[in-house]
């Protein structure tokens, strides 16, 4: 049931955060924004680049941390953490449905004069 032949051997076993895209998220960021102070013509336009600007860091932060969150869970783990872990398994209460079962029907049987006047 189980091959050991497929599994890889070269697969990480931890999940590891990945701070570097992280921080080249900040540094491309940072720099907009700084291209937006030197750049951008005062005013509202700014005032709006700023926080548009703003906002996709925060939405690009959520995103790092949602595809990152088994990594930073796991970081927080401690060794010992499988020996003193206890799993409570509730069993469903739900009832269990009661299908009727579908009626046996023949197919219809056509003749061919039936046939003929269907089609044309």
């Amino acid at each position: 049931m189980c091959d050991d032949s497929q599994i890889r051997r070269d697969a990480p076993r931890v999940p590891r955060v990945q701070w570097s895209r992280l921080y080249g998220i900040l540094v491309v960021m940072a720099g907009a924004l700084m291209s937006v102070e030197i750049a951008a013509p005062a005013g509202a336009a700014r005032a709006v680049l700023r926080g548009g600007i703003a906002l996709a860091v925060f939405a690009t932060m959520a995103l790092w941390l949602r595809a990152n969150r088994a990594a930073l869970d796991y970081a927080d783990w401690c060794d010992c953490a499988a020996e003193r872990i206890t799993v409570r398994v509730i069993p469903s209460s739900r009832p269990e449905l009661d299908v009727p079962p579908l009626p046996q029907e023949e197919p219809e049987r056509v003749t061919e004069r039936e046939r003929e006047l269907v089609l044309t």
